[in-house]
């Protein structure tokens, strides 16, 4: 559990706020932030769909002897959406934790 008293928690998370809200959202209500940071967090899922459809599908087609990919490229689209992935779900969790941070700042 974060610590939302702390004051470098704070301007951490405040700086997360910069990165997932435009500058204009910023200015909104808490509640009206959070709005827009749920929407943000379902439209990772959406994301993360694609990443994950891209994976099998050129999986598959490797597998299958559909396409004529070498393997190093096959590893290499593989490690990269990977990444990806990844990454999308680091987003998910600072997303999370700001909705959580807002909702705090909201009742406190």
């Amino acid at each position: 559990m974060t610590d939302f008293n702390d004051r470098r928690e704070q301007e951490r998370l405040q700086s997360y706020l910069k990165i997932h809200l435009k500058k204009s959202s910023l200015e909104l209500s808490e509640e009206e932030q959070i709005k827009k940071l749920e929407k943000k967090d379902r439209n990772k899922w959406i994301m993360l769909a694609v990443n994950i459809a891209a994976v099998l599908v050129f999986s598959y087609s490797y597998y299958a002897g559909i396409t004529k990919l070498g393997s190093t490229f096959l590893i290499i689209i593989l490690a990269v959406f990977g990444i990806n992935v990844g990454l999308i779900f680091y987003q998910k969790k600072q997303i999370k934790e700001l909705i959580e941070y807002l909702t705090w700042k909201r009742e406190g």
